[in-house]
């Protein structure tokens, strides 16, 4: 996915990215590590990111943080009732994925983030 930002969108897109990160009740650690950033990383710069510094200029980043938001959407179509329900589905260990999503996504990066968006979209596959 080659997409130019602006400086702007990636200011939203960090901010989107870190409420989806504390509905889903996730760990600063784990959250750098769904973003792909380097693990010397500070986890004062998830903060800084809610208050208004952009993601930086990374296309497997800005890539990631697309896949973040997908699969936040897609739980929220998937049920709309529960809110905490995403949170839950993450957590939960899932037996057509061989694992829990959560645990996927971090352990494979955006090719488990990939695999888990498919999972719950099937609009996903018709780019094959």
């Amino acid at each position: 996915m080659s997409q130019e930002f602006t400086e702007d969108e990636r200011v939203q897109l960090a901010q989107l990215v870190m409420n989806i990160f504390g509905d889903w009740e996730i760990a600063p650690e784990l959250q750098l590590m769904l973003l792909g950033l380097p693990e010397k990383t500070r986890q004062r710069e998830l903060t800084r990111f809610k208050h208004g510094t952009p993601l930086p200029d990374d296309e497997e980043l800005l890539d990631r943080a697309r896949h973040i938001i997908g699969i936040n959407s897609s739980l929220h179509l998937l049920y709309p009732l529960n809110r905490n329900m995403a949170s839950f589905w993450l957590r939960t260990r899932n037996r057509m994925l061989r694992g829990t999503p959560l645990h996927i996504m971090a352990d494979n990066g955006l090719a488990g983030m990939n695999r888990i968006w498919r999972h719950l979209d099937c609009t996903q596959n018709w780019d094959d």
